[in-house]
């Protein structure tokens, strides 16, 4: 039996889908290049204005998940629920530029790589990053590990700061 999602249900989880991904209002305004403004998106997730079929896919789009991820029922929708892994820049920085550094070029990947995120997401902090899981699974891919193993690799490193 298909049980229809209510509007407030539809609401939360396009606020779901965003924070599984870590990303900010500004950050999803900022990927969609100004077609989906912060503003609009928070009205959609608070309920104060109606999101259209149009919109809603353009955001599954954004989010690349399937449509039925915002529009499905509750009770059959999977929910991503992915923990935010932040790192501390300024170390990976320090250790990839250690010539006797253990793991040299590992280090000087994982540098390279998000320095590559951080000009995508125009973040120029430069002391710490969130990652994303996708981010997470493209480090496996880059590492030719599982995304369990990267994890423990940074945690054994003592390159994540946070975890939550």
């Amino acid at each position: 039996m298909y049980i229809q999602p209510s509007i407030s249900e539809i609401n939360q989880k396009l606020r779901d889908i965003r924070h599984s991904q870590s990303l900010s209002l500004a950050d999803v305004e900022s990927l969609s290049k100004g077609l989906i403004k912060a503003v609009v998106l928070g009205s959609y997730e608070r309920g104060a204005r109606s999101l259209s079929i149009k919109r809603a896919l353009q955001l599954a789009d954004l989010y690349q998940v399937p449509i039925s991820e915002i529009l499905g029922s509750p009770a059959r929708a999977c929910s991503p629920t992915y923990s935010k892994t932040i790192l501390d820049l300024r170390l990976i920085n320090k250790r990839s530029q250690q010539e006797s550094r253990h793991e040299l070029s590992r280090y000087r990947y994982l540098m390279a790589f998000l320095q590559q995120i951080l000009r995508m997401r125009q973040d120029w902090n430069g002391e710490v990053i969130s990652l994303r899981k996708s981010d997470i699974a493209t480090l496996a891919l880059l590492f030719v590990e599982d995304e369990g193993e990267v994890i423990r690799w940074l945690k054994a490193e003592t390159l994540i700061l946070e975890k939550s």
